[in-house]
């Protein structure tokens, strides 16, 4: 008896394509950050992603799958099935990613036609340069430093746990041009230049993406690669980071749904179930489809211009939590003879873990719900 883990959620939105298991087994196997760009251009898929995010104006190719522009709740559904797949196609995957959110909510026309236009007929890779190895995402201790000088900036600073820093062709970076939370500005950089060091990470989870530890050694950057220069400088920040992290956050849970999803469906495939096993499935069913349809609501709200009924960070930490209980239980029930199903059971297991640091920890978004609550709660009073 077939059950939800056994087929997509969302039948008529995404054809990844028959080779997208097979090119995610290859990037797990890459042992050079190069190889990701050999390897995603085999992709029947990749056109389509390398449009994700992208303004419609922008597109010039109509005969692949429309993902630019693309809603909040449908990138989310879209996760969720990529998740299924493999989480590591979409961390690997060309496209303006992060980056668009904070280009389009700030930058003007020209810079807009700088930035996207690369994506037009060509794969491209971008980076989000902000999170710090001593500061993590704590914008406001942020210790990357813009230098005024003659027609632009010098950039000193690190930046850790870059998706896509080991190959990004463009990206936006974050760095203080002043103290206090106003004087954090984003710029349009290249990380191919001399003065800039790329250092590739070993990971345990999501092994094969490009997770990347990145130098600035005084990189110049042009006046008018800083974004924003047109707006006030209270409305930089919040068009900026903070709309880019609430936004995904979300998305980050379906990943992480996805991966939990697959695993059910592994287990279930290969087990012959008892009783209990079975409504114990029934049971996880429901709660996976509850938590699915919640932070997809919250998406929805963010794209009718609602405030959502959950903090964004709140919606990607019950996902995450529900995927990794489920992952555990299935590892803990599984025979430990049964090694193809315990390895890829560990390999999810592996997977959701890293989730937990991808676009902050539970207690981080914690902290910032409780912190939002205190506010919403004065403002009343």
């Amino acid at each position: 008896m077939k059950s939800f883990s056994d087929q997509a959620s969302d039948m008529d939105f995404l054809t990844p394509g028959s080779d997208a298991q097979d090119i995610a087994d290859q990037l797990r196997q890459i042992v050079s950050p190069d190889q990701t760009r050999i390897v995603m251009r085999e992709w029947s898929q990749s056109a389509a992603f390398n449009h994700l995010g992208l303004p419609a104006k922008y597109v010039l190719q109509q005969n692949i799958q429309n993902y630019q522009d693309i809603s909040l709740a449908a990138r989310y559904r879209l996760y969720e099935k990529v998740g299924f797949i493999s989480p590591i196609l979409m961390f690997s995957a060309p496209g303006p990613g992060m980056a668009a959110f904070a280009v389009s909510g700030l930058g003007t026309e020209q810079q807009q036609d700088a930035f996207f236009s690369r994506f037009q007929e060509t794969l491209g890779w971008s980076c989000f340069a902000m999170t710090e190895p001593e500061q993590g995402s704590d914008a406001g201790a942020m210790e990357t430093r813009a230098s005024p000088v003659r027609n632009g900036y010098l950039i000193s600073g690190r930046k850790m746990f870059i998706g896509n820093g080991m190959i990004a062709d463009t990206g936006v970076v974050f760095a203080r041009t002043a103290p206090g939370p106003l004087g954090i500005n984003a710029f349009i950089f290249n990380p191919q230049v001399a003065e800039i060091s790329r250092y590739a990470l070993e990971l345990n989870g999501l092994k094969g993406t490009n997770l990347a530890h990145i130098e600035f050694n005084d990189v110049f950057i042009p006046e008018e690669n800083m974004l924003g220069r047109h707006l006030k400088p209270t409305e930089r920040f919040a068009k900026s980071a903070i709309a880019t992290f609430d936004a995904l956050r979300p998305c980050v849970g379906a990943l992480a749904l996805g991966v939990a999803r697959r695993a059910l469906h592994e287990w279930q495939s290969h087990l012959q179930l008892t009783v209990s096993q079975s409504a114990w499935l029934s049971q996880t069913e429901r709660r996976w489809l509850a938590v699915y349809h919640h932070a997809l609501r919250s998406c929805q709200q963010t794209d009718d211009k609602q405030p959502p009924d959950s903090h964004p960070g709140m919606v990607k930490t019950s996902c995450v939590i529900l995927a990794d209980e489920i992952i555990s239980w299935l590892i803990h029930d599984t025979p430990a003879g049964n090694m193809p199903l315990l390895n890829k059971l560990w390999q999810a297991f592996r997977d959701v873990k890293a989730f937990e640091y991808t676009e902050g920890t539970r207690q981080i978004h914690r902290l910032n719900q409780g912190f939002s609550r205190r506010q919403r709660m004065s403002t009343c009073l």
